[in-house]
């Protein structure tokens, strides 16, 4: 059976509308027994709700176990953990991370400063955080995508905070997002050994695809990218194309 992963913002829908072409070829790869896995660095939102909102958009139902964000990772880094963590990033982020045990706390008190996304930079708070990380506070981020494609337009991304931060203290934070290590080594682990990786992004998707040996293929619906589309093995102009190079 072949097995593919694909990204989702900017590849499958962007904002709350699918891209034109998704459904009916979703709906082709499923009849010839391609088993679909969404792989995706926005944490903004759990996988449970990102389950609801692809079952609303394909109308087909979703397994939760092939819905990969960085937030499975996250959970399964501090399973059996006893963690007090200050969390900058939206609210469902922050409930996500109480309801895996994780103890949310204020900045002075946490153990671990964890960056996601959102909707407004808060400059104030990254000062704090930045500060924080100078008095010797440990920090990860969920991801360094420096955009993200909306209905409209480009938004900023996590990893506009985080290079903020990289930048200003010259240090490298550790991601726990497409492409890095930490997400790979959860794939591994769960031995999904992708066939194809499907996705918008060369940082991201398509350096994701490369270090696990998949064929890669980038897609033109999404972000505008800084890295060499030349990295990708196949270069299409949207999900609606991937079952003809497919089959």
């Amino acid at each position: 059976m072949i097995k593919l992963a694909t990204d989702l913002d900017g590849t499958i829908y962007k904002g709350n509308k699918l891209i034109e072409g998704v459904k009916d070829s979703y709906e082709n790869l499923i009849d010839n027994d391609v088993e679909i896995y969404f792989i995706t660095n926005n944490s903004s939102q759990t996988p449970y709700e990102i389950k609801e909102k692809l079952e609303t958009l394909l109308q087909s139902e979703i397994d939760i176990n092939k819905i990969i964000t960085p937030l499975n990772v996250l959970k399964k880094m501090f399973l059996n953990q006893t963690t007090n963590i200050y969390v900058y990033g939206s609210s469902n982020l922050k409930q996500f991370v109480e309801s895996i045990n994780l103890c949310l706390t204020n900045i002075d008190q946490a153990d671990l400063i964890l960056i996601g996304r959102k909707s407004e930079l808060d400059l104030t708070e990254i000062e704090l955080i930045k500060n924080s990380i100078k008095n010797g506070k440990q920090v990860l981020c969920l991801n360094k995508d420096l955009s993200f494609p909306s209905e409209d337009e480009e938004l900023p991304g996590n990893g506009a905070v985080v290079k903020m931060i990289e930048d200003d203290l010259e240090i490298t934070i550790t991601s726990l997002g497409k492409p890095d290590l930490h997400f790979i080594k959860y794939c591994s682990d769960h031995n999904y050994n992708f066939d194809y990786v499907i996705g918008d992004r060369v940082d991201t998707d398509i350096f994701f695809g490369k270090q696990i040996n998949a064929i890669t293929i980038l897609v033109e619906t999404g972000v505008k990218n800084f890295e060499s589309t030349k990295f990708a093995d196949i270069k299409l102009k949207s999900f609606s194309e991937v079952v003809s190079f497919i089959f």
